[in-house]
């Protein structure tokens, strides 16, 4: 595992992933595609500003409690 802890290629890392017998569906891959953004949405739970937003799952995290919503 020490070997994954270095940078890695997208490329790399869907190979390593392979090699291991990870698979993702179709599904899975479009809820990561385009990743996630930062929003000024503020967290229900403690306040923070500095939320994530991914648009694939449609779901916010927080930055500081980890809420998600």
């Amino acid at each position: 595992m020490e070997e994954y802890n270095k940078v890695m290629t997208p490329e790399q890392i869907l190979e390593a992933a392979h090699e291991e017998g990870f698979e993702l569906t179709d599904d899975q891959l479009d809820g990561i595609a385009g990743g996630g953004q930062w929003s000024n949405g503020c967290c229900p739970r403690c306040g923070h500003t500095g939320t994530m937003y991914c648009p694939g799952t449609g779901e916010s995290r927080c930055g500081k409690c980890g809420l998600k919503w």
